[in-house]
């Protein structure tokens, strides 16, 4: 496998620590699955303000509902570590999709012990109403990409609240818009403390610009992974390369695999799965759950 990296530690850190080995670091990749892990059960009460908790088919997650400012209801599914003070993980997925794309990269998550909660995007899964039960749509104007955008920022301070977050240890994963959402959001909120980006964009939508947002998130973790068949995504790898060695990136020589679609890349039919490996390992060293060898 082909791996483009704009930071050779944070490749070794992902190659190393937490026992991921790509090709391109000499051999074959380890799995590190969610089945090495313990399934950490989700506790009954959530504690948050203006959140309600029902029931959910997932086994080890609790479906939670958020408002967001404009009053639309932001329904989620939070994953709970019984650790205290332990670090936390916002999951965004891609347009035209749901938080379910993420169901088993976030109880992978849960397992190594991250507090995660994937959201469904207005207009998209259960995201489709507001409190007053108006109906609500997936758009692309400018008002509703900052609504996306305080949409996040009520899911960030949902987590906050929670009690085995550590507020000093939250990371955010967005896929194609929800990347960019992703790091729009992070770049003025210095809470959050690393980014992953899969298959970004330079302009989604013509209004939702990442090159500033990566520049003023500056000297934070950032980890960006793209597909090379995927070719607008590949070219905004390029694009959103500023230098900082605290950002890194990944692009995977074949397919046009795009956003969580590229958890299913592996580099031999048997092998394991790729870019989870390097993302788990990217978060468990930056979020504070394995040691890393920078300061």
């Amino acid at each position: 496998m082909f791996v483009a990296v704009g930071d050779r530690r944070l490749m070794r850190i992902v190659c190393v620590l937490v026992l991921l080995v790509v090709s391109g670091c000499g051999g074959a990749v380890s799995d590190n699955g969610a089945n090495n892990g313990i399934n950490a059960p989700a506790s009954n009460q959530v504690a948050a303000t203006n959140l309600h908790v029902a029931p959910n088919t997932e086994a080890s997650a609790q479906t939670v509902t958020i408002n967001s400012p404009d009053g639309v209801k932001i329904i989620g599914s939070y994953y709970e570590t019984p650790k205290p003070n332990s670090p936390a993980v916002l999951l965004l997925h891609q347009w035209q999709s749901d938080r379910h794309s993420y169901n088993d990269f976030a109880k992978r998550l849960q397992e190594k012990g991250f507090n995660v909660l994937a959201i469904d995007g207005r207009g998209f899964g259960e995201s489709v109403k507001t409190a007053d039960g108006k109906a609500v749509q997936s758009e692309r104007t400018d008002d509703a990409v900052k609504a996306m955008i305080a949409d996040v920022g009520a899911a960030i301070d949902f987590l906050l609240k929670q009690k085995n977050v550590d507020p000093n240890e939250i990371g955010i994963v967005g896929a194609s818009y929800g990347s960019s959402l992703a790091i729009i959001y992070a770049a003025d909120d210095p809470k959050v403390k690393a980014v992953v980006l899969l298959s970004p964009g330079l302009n989604y939508f013509g209004n939702m610009q990442t090159r500033p947002a990566v520049e003023k998130y500056g000297n934070r973790d950032l980890f960006i992974v793209a597909s090379k068949g995927d070719t607008e995504s590949a070219k905004a790898v390029d694009g959103l390369t500023i230098g900082n060695p605290r950002h890194g990136f990944m692009v995977l020589p074949v397919g046009s695999y795009h956003g969580t679609d590229m958890f299913k890349y592996r580099d031999k039919t048997d092998g394991p799965p790729v870019v989870e490996d390097a993302v788990e390992g990217f978060l468990m060293t930056r979020l504070g759950l394995a040691k890393a060898d920078y300061k």
